[in-house]
């Protein structure tokens, strides 16, 4: 057995798509677990910087409210206006936060009947010195009582609070909010107080937390004008932390500038998986060293050990563990001594049915050689018509019997793995003509037509198994002459080439019964045919197709079947055939020698074979003797010349082996006698040892009178050897 798949190298396998399946679902199961407390902390966190820092930007604006509540509480309680304008420039000497300008708006001629605009107006320079301004005294102009930050507040409770729109000041260029409270004297509305800040620090502070927490800002006033960007971009998911602050209702937006808060979510799963998932490698690796060190390791040992047990013995590795692999290197153990048992009987079976086989073949074959022998001696007699068709048809009867005991013993020597192919060449004219002279008659006799289709160059020799090319053709063609009662029986032999192969293709068709779907595979199995009734109705051992087929399996071919119930069958073989150089034929058209005068030796046990044999050499012209056994063979042999010796095998005393044998070994003209082993058993093996031990020909019984003659015309000069007739002699009959 090849052991085409490693264990472990499909343990590996398995390990690694288990892993990266773990890895897959694990890392997914933690991103759902991980990622949205995660996210939620993260967002919590960012929510909690824009509250630090909206924090830290209203601190600055809560104290200019400080500073304008001082300037409130001054013009409510210091009538005189000298004293007034020193402690409101006092207040912006000692300020040095956002508050860089502002004062006591009064109502228009509430302080001088005379004078409608009497505001008192300061300014801080950027060196700490405070001007004050009368700009908005001119009585030319409309009046600061009718701009908004005055008119927001005028008539307002008191510690009410508004603040302007961001603007630019025209004089500073710098971004600046102005926030107003109303001031009352003695309970009447007496004027406005303003303060107004600059925003340039502030936006700094802003930008300066921003680039310091890798945050992107914008921070917008009440009316959600923007006091100020920095770095705010806005993308797809991101989180956005908002948060509206202070009695101003001022709004700050912060975003993660570079990372992210998906981007960061996903680094700290990333984080968790990979501290998590090598130590879950680590566990797999253990746990795999544990699988593969008691699991796969004893089970590759054991395969490794079947390996090498197939001729036999058992499991023999150092396994202690009471657990299923020892139960079954036991149960093998067990099995192995069993299937030893078993195999032992399987072959001394086997060796009693090839015996079997051997000795029913000889023992059919010896008293068919008399039935078949005798006929064939009577149809050369003077018989009327009658006593011929009669005396034809028991030849026939019993060359039919041969036929099928051939083919179970054909059938033996395949299942034994004894079916050997020889290698000759041959044309496949003579094939085709075998088929003609055989099957034309036979399909004339039933009414049939017989075809022969031959696509393949008449000229076309191959080097193949003559003989079992022929047995795959008339097995066939028996079967499609068998089933076909009317119509025609085909033959189409065609060529192809595939790659370096030259194929061989022979497709044999009939009308005949045909057969049914769920019957075509098993006609192919041994001893079985399409029903139960064909059997009865037609004969036959059902061996034929399976011969057939393990036949072209041998000669590296398939048989293909194409058939339909009720109008007839289509076998196809494709059979490799080497293509060879046309050779000269050895064709004897007279085979009628002279063979009057000439000895033959009959070495027979059986008397009806010695009768047959005699019969067919005197009337031949040969003078015969005959004797019981080889060791008398031999005593003849040694006191007279033979021209020829008919050995048979199985004799008592001394078989035909060992007589051949002893002829061979004698020291005189003798041992150069022409020697024909004649014998009932057919096969390969009894064949070589009698060919070995030096016979020239072997003469298979029941003996067919042309087989002989071929044979002794074949041998004719070692025939004549001992006369004195020439080579132009032998052909003197008649």
């Amino acid at each position: 057995m090849v052991i085409k798949e490693s264990l472990k190298k499909k343990s590996i396998i398995a390990l690694t798509v288990y892993l990266a399946l773990f890895i897959s679902v694990f890392g997914s199961i933690t991103y759902m677990v991980v990622e949205s407390p995660v996210r939620a902390k993260l967002e919590e966190n960012l929510d909690t910087k824009s509250e630090f820092l909206a924090a830290e930007i209203s601190a600055p604006l809560y104290g200019s409210v400080g500073v304008l509540k001082s300037i409130v509480a001054m013009g409510q309680s210091i009538e005189d206006r000298q004293t007034l304008d020193e402690a409101l420039c006092q207040v912006f000497k000692l300020n040095d936060g956002i508050a860089v300008s502002g004062g006591i708006w009064p109502e228009p001629y509430s302080v001088d009947p005379k004078k409608k605009l009497t505001s008192l107006f300061y300014n801080r320079t950027p060196q700490g010195d405070v001007d004050r301004i009368d700009l908005w005294n001119n009585p030319a102009a409309d009046g600061y009582h009718v701009e908004p930050w005055y008119t927001s507040v005028k008539d307002q409770p008191v510690n009410t609070i508004t603040w302007s729109q961001v603007y630019i000041d025209p004089y500073t260029h710098v971004q600046m909010i102005t926030a107003s409270s109303p001031y009352y004297v003695n309970g009447k509305f007496s004027g406005v107080a303003t303060v107004d800040l600059s925003l340039a620090n502030l936006v700094n502070f802003v930008k300066a937390k921003a680039r310091e927490h890798d945050l992107g800002v914008v921070l917008r006033d009440a009316n959600k004008q923007v006091i100020t960007e920095h770095n705010f971009r806005l993308e797809k998911d991101i989180y956005v932390s908002e948060i509206q602050f202070g009695d101003f209702s001022w709004s700050l937006q912060v975003v993660n500038a570079r990372r992210l808060v998906s981007d960061q979510v996903s680094e700290i799963v990333t984080g968790v998986e990979l501290a998590i998932v090598p130590v879950m490698v680590l566990c797999l690796m253990f746990g795999y060293y544990l699988i593969s060190q008691y699991l796969i390791r004893p089970i590759s040992m054991i395969a490794k050990e079947v390996d090498g047990s197939r001729e036999g013995g058992g499991i023999d590795i150092n396994y202690r563990s009471p657990d299923e692999i020892r139960y079954l290197i036991d149960t093998f153990n067990q099995k192995t001594v069993y299937l030893d048992r078993e195999r032992i009987k399987a072959q001394a079976s086997t060796k009693a049915k090839t015996a079997f086989l051997a000795t029913l073949s000889h023992e059919i074959r010896t008293p068919m050689n008399g039935v078949l022998g005798t006929a064939q001696i009577l149809l050369k007699t003077d018989l009327n018509l009658e006593q011929r068709k009669l005396l034809k048809t028991l030849y026939d009867s019993g060359d039919h019997m041969m036929s099928l005991l051939n083919e179970i013993l054909d059938y033996s020597k395949i299942e034994q793995g004894h079916l050997e192919l020889s290698k000759s060449a041959f044309p496949l004219t003579s094939i085709i003509g075998s088929m003609h002279s055989v099957y034309h008659t036979l399909c004339n006799e039933k009414g049939l037509r017989f075809n022969v289709f031959s696509q393949v160059d008449e000229q076309r020799w191959y080097k193949g198994d003559k003989a079992r090319l022929r047995q795959i053709l008339f097995n066939l063609l028996n079967n499609a002459v068998k089933f076909t009662s009317q119509g025609s029986v085909d033959v189409v032999l065609s060529e192809e080439v595939r790659g370096d192969n030259n194929l061989l293709t022979i497709r044999v068709k009939d009308t005949g019964i045909g057969i049914p779907k769920e019957a075509q595979e098993r006609i192919f199995k041994p001893f079985e045919q399409a029903e139960s009734s064909t059997t009865r109705r037609y004969g036959g051992t059902g061996l034929g197709l399976s011969i057939v087929r393990e036949i072209a399996h041998c000669m590296g071919s398939e048989v293909t079947l194409h058939s339909q119930e009720g109008i007839g069958s289509e076998f196809i073989v494709s059979v490799l055939l080497e293509r060879c150089r046309p050779e000269t034929l050895d064709i004897h058209i007279e085979r009628n020698l002279d063979y009057r005068g000439l000895k033959a030796l009959i070495v027979e046990d059986n008397r009806t074979n010695t009768i047959i044999i005699e019969t067919f050499m005197k009337r031949k012209g040969f003078i015969t003797y005959a004797v019981e056994n080889g060791e008398e063979a031999l005593k003849a042999v040694s006191t007279q010349t033979f021209d020829l010796v008919l050995m048979d095998n199985h004799m008592p005393v001394m078989d035909g082996v060992e007589a051949i044998s002893g002829i061979r070994n004698m020291v005189g003209k003798e041992k150069d006698t022409l020697i024909f082993g004649c014998t009932a058993d057919v096969f390969k093996e009894t064949r070589e040892r009698m060919l070995r031990a030096g016979a020239d020909y072997i003469v298979g019984k029941p003996i067919d009178e042309r087989v002989l003659d071929d044979a002794l015309y074949q041998f004719a000069n070692k025939l004549f050897q001992f006369t004195h007739k020439t080579g132009n002699d032998l052909h003197s009959v008649g």
